[in-house]
């Protein structure tokens, strides 16, 4: 039996150890697996083809899905859509595809859409949107948009909408799609029953109209209207309402209540732009079906409250009272209570009681009230019951002060009608003065002896009125006497951190700095307690700088200064280590022996180096002097520079800036460089230019005295010359050709007197072509008249052309027009004067000037002589000729001849 029992009891124990070894690794196992996801989409691609049922968390984000088919939400399913949305591609063989909320099931747009398709062929945009049964939801949020022409339909439905928006396309979004626009460019028709809807600063838009309606021809329904019934609630804070005062069938649109809703309109506006002109044509915007049906109006108080200075009061109280009467202001949306309803006071972020009730002025002393001032009945249509006068009551602690505040009864509902500002004063001051503080930026500082340093002071202001023409000081150890720096006329609204510029301290050791702001107590703070705080300390340990010394950089020895001038002076301070040391006051004097005849000071920067600057009284003498540069501490060796002073002179000894050379020397080299400037231009003028004479080879213009020309490269001997007229070698100063017996003219001109001369013989033929063209015409020609009749005739020639002519007849020689017997150039084809084509002939003895001999004296002839007297004597130009054979070059030379003369025989 005994036996038994142990059996059992073994077998107990291995079934209790296997029990707990598998519940480890189930736990285990469901430890590790994934766990489930809430809110996962089962959509994953951008396309929803078929139905699409939801019963579980669906969360589908950053997608705006295309749509073919229905959705239905149903019970324990929610469509949860964040930056995406819905867009249904309906045509019109797929109208029925529809969007449904079913009871238990909710759909969110968190910044989304739902809309229908408008690129497909044949479209059908209506959309059947339906939210019905217990515990269904709708929800719009940051900018959510529903978009289509259609019905949104709710049954016992609960609907928030906040910061979004209900709208329909445009006529620019509807162009080209072939759809009848005016059925499809508004929102879908609302129509709630046993809903709750609660719409935050959204809007209701494009609220349906039907134009064909006043034709009697409509299409569709013939108003749209918003819709609430069975028991159905809306609660609208700072909404609008795209409903109206028309009264044009088919354009009039309205907010309907039956028998059983309410409408509660916190600051709702309207569409006020199809207003009649006439009051009397007013339609109600704000309709009630039956007796019991309400549209109740909410405004808002933006009450302002202030001190006797305008200070806000944070933390007075108001409450509203009607006038005349002394009822306190109720809120018909919570049972006619004294108190906002608990959805109100969410909207403003308040509580109903306490530091933050909702009639509490905050921080800046604002307080946003609602109060009720219209009703609208069956009984008050098409008007309201108005009684939107208060008596306003505000009190901070023992102290009240009146108010009141009245507001535009209905149809006023714009903007500014719906929100009233107020500002009440109340007979106490709750600004506290200033109440200056001060604080060290650094509790503790070391410094150098006899270095000065900078502290910081970080001044406060607690009080609620900015002080002005604030001083601060730094004292040495509490000694109100030894003040070692100070800033006056500062302004402190809150906080400033100042800068405290310390003189050096010569005692080593520990000591302390006190900051006092306002040390002299001219600024009230209120008493003995504000002025408690104005005080700190600083705790400074003052250290000997490091054994160094200083070193000048400049002058250089020797430097020589005129007395009255600035001297600069830099240089440097270095520890041991040849480390810069920063902060040591330094003092540069100019000494004579032991006599010291000026001064100034400076400061080593933070790697030691220094600039100051000594000016040289004017009555120094001439002579040496000595720079000497000290520094405030004994630790540090001074340094001394030999420098040398003249007195005062005339500006001529004295130093050309930049240059560094004296003025009487700087103007001798300027004299100097001027002459020289002056004597190479005139030489130019009078000698450089020379005569010109034409080149025999070439015929180009050339110095006379060249010994080659520039343009050919032909050498040119100065004793011998060529015949222009017969191309033979004849000293330069014979007066006749012994070849050909031409006679030479002598004579020179300048180049340009030259060319002046030519141009005016050229425009004395063109003025004898001028009158010989009146003549012809019987009228006198204006100069354009002339121009164009000139360049018609035959004879035309430009100067250019005219003078290149005139030079190849005295190169080459010239030959008269066998018809008028005017002399032309032998190459030219034309005549100048009666345009006859020139025959072959022989050009007359004569022709060029050479340099260096006489040409013959000729009869000057114009190359366009027109009928009447010879022109004046052509002007003669020297030519240069080509160098006579030399020994050594008699080929080439000979060559260069007989081409030449082969030349001269083909002309």
């Amino acid at each position: 039996m005994s036996s038994r029992s142990e059996r059992n009891g073994k077998a107990l124990t291995c079934l209790i150890i296997w029990s707990v070894a598998l519940g480890g690794l189930f736990a285990a196992f469901v430890a590790l697996s994934p766990a489930a996801r809430a809110g996962t989409c089962d959509q994953v691609g951008g396309v929803i083809t078929g139905d699409w049922t939801i019963t579980t968390a669906q969360v589908c984000t950053g997608i705006v899905y295309s749509v073919d088919g229905s959705i239905n939400i149903n019970s324990g399913g929610s469509l949860t859509l964040v930056n995406g949305g819905l867009r249904f591609s309906k045509d019109t063989s797929h109208e029925g595809y529809a969007l449904n909320v079913n009871a238990g099931g909710e759909l969110v747009l968190d910044n989304s859409i739902v809309t229908t398709q408008t690129n497909a062929i044949n479209p059908f945009l209506k959309l059947a949107f339906t939210v019905s049964g217990a515990g269904s939801h709708f929800a719009m949020k940051n900018g959510a948009i529903v978009k289509f022409p259609g019905w949104f339909n709710a049954t016992g439905a609960t609907i928030d909408i906040t910061g979004s928006r209900i709208t329909g396309f445009s006529s620019t979004e509807l162009f080209g799609l072939g759809v009848y626009q005016d059925d499809n460019d508004d929102s879908p028709l609302i129509s709630w029953a046993s809903t709750t809807a609660s719409l935050y600063g959204s809007r209701i838009e494009r609220v349906y109209e039907n134009a064909s309606a006043p034709s009697g021809n409509a299409t569709g329904p013939v108003e749209g209207n918003i819709g609430l019934s069975a028991t159905s609630n809306l609660f609208a804070y700072d909404t609008y309402i795209g409903v109206d005062f028309s009264n044009v069938l088919g354009l009039h649109n309205t907010l309907q209540v039956d028998g059983t809703s309410n409408a509660y309109l916190y600051d709702v506006t309207i569409d006020r732009a199809e207003d009649p002109v006439l009051k009397s044509s007013w339609q109600p915007a704000y309709l009630p079906l039956a007796a019991g049906g309400n549209v109740f109006l909410l405004r808002w108080l933006q009450a302002s409250i202030v001190d006797s200075t305008g200070f806000p009061v944070s933390g007075a109280t108001i409450w509203s009272t009607l006038s005349p009467s002394t009822t306190t202001a109720q809120y018909p949306d919570n049972g006619l209570s004294t108190t906002p309803s608990a959805r109100t006071l969410s909207y403003l972020g308040k509580a109903a009681s306490g530091a933050n009730a909702w009639n509490h002025t905050d921080a800046n002393g604002v307080a946003m009230i609602p109060l009720y001032t219209d009703v609208i009945t069956t009984a008050s249509l098409p008007n309201a019951e108005s009684f939107g006068n208060y008596q306003l009551t505000v009190a901070f602690g023992a102290t009240t002060g009146p108010g009141g505040v009245d507001f535009d009864p209905y149809p006023a509902i714009t903007a500014d009608n719906n929100t009233k500002q107020v500002s009440v004063s109340l007979p106490v001051q709750v600004r506290t003065g200033p109440d200056l503080t001060v604080a060290p930026a650094s509790a503790t500082m070391t410094v150098l002896q006899n270095q000065p340093f900078t502290a910081y002071a970080l001044i406060s202001n607690q009080g609620q009125t900015t002080a002005t023409a604030v001083s601060v000081g730094a004292y040495l150890d509490g000694n109100r006497a030894s003040e070692v720096a100070r800033v006056n006329g500062l302004t402190v609204a809150a906080s400033l951190n100042q800068t405290l510029n310390v003189a050096g301290i010569g005692a080593l050791g520990a000591h302390t700095l006190e900051l006092i702001v306002d040390p002299d107590n001219t600024v009230n703070e209120g008493g003995a307690a504000q002025e408690a705080n104005n005080f700190a300390n600083i705790t400074l340990t003052v250290q000997p700088p490091p054994a160094g010394f200083t070193a000048i950089l400049t002058p250089s020895s020797g430097q020589s200064v005129v007395s009255g001038n600035s001297l600069g002076v830099t240089g440097y301070v270095r520890d041991s280590g040849s480390n810069g040391i920063g902060g040591v006051v330094l003092n540069i004097e100019l000494r004579s022996g032991a006599t010291v005849l000026a001064t100034n000071s400076t400061m080593s920067a933070s790697d030691g180096f220094f600039i100051g600057a000594i000016t040289v009284p004017q009555n120094t003498q001439d002579g040496s002097y000595t720079i000497v540069v000290t520094p405030a501490t004994t630790l540090i060796q001074p340094d001394t520079r030999t420098i040398s002073v003249q007195r005062s002179s005339s500006f001529l000894f004295q130093k050309v800036p930049v240059l560094g050379i004296e003025w009487w020397l700087f103007l001798v080299i300027l004299a100097a460089a001027a002459a020289v400037a002056i004597g190479v231009s005139l030489y130019w003028k009078v000698y450089g230019l020379g005569k010109m004479v034409e080149c025999g080879e070439c015929g180009a213009f050339i110095p006379e005295d060249a010994t080659t020309c520039p343009k050919c490269g032909v050498e040119f001997e100065r004793d011998m010359a060529k015949c222009s007229n017969c191309q033979a070698w004849i000293p330069v100063d014979v007066k006749q050709c012994p070849e050909c017996g031409v006679e030479f003219a002598t004579g020179q001109l300048e180049m340009a007197d030259y060319k002046e001369k030519m141009r005016l013989q050229y425009d004395e033929v063109i003025a004898r072509f001028k009158q010989e063209a009146s003549r012809q015409l019987g009228r006198s020609l204006s100069e354009t008249e002339f121009q164009e009749w000139w360049r018609k005739q035959p004879t035309f020639l430009t100067f250019e052309d005219w003078l290149r002519e005139e030079e190849e007849m005295r190169k080459m020689g010239s030959k008269p027009c066998p018809t008028c017997g005017t002399l032309n150039s032998v190459t030219a084809t034309v005549c100048h004067k009666c345009g006859s084509l020139m025959r072959d002939q022989r050009p007359p003895s004569g022709g060029a000037v050479v340099a260096g001999a006489p040409a013959r004296r000729i009869q000057a002839r114009g190359p366009m002589s027109p009928p009447g007297p010879t022109n004046a004597p052509a002007p003669i130009v020297q030519k240069r000729v080509i160098k006579k054979p030399i020994e050594g070059k008699e080929g080439e030379s000979s060559e260069g001849q007989n081409d030449e003369n082969a030349s001269s025989d083909d002309l």
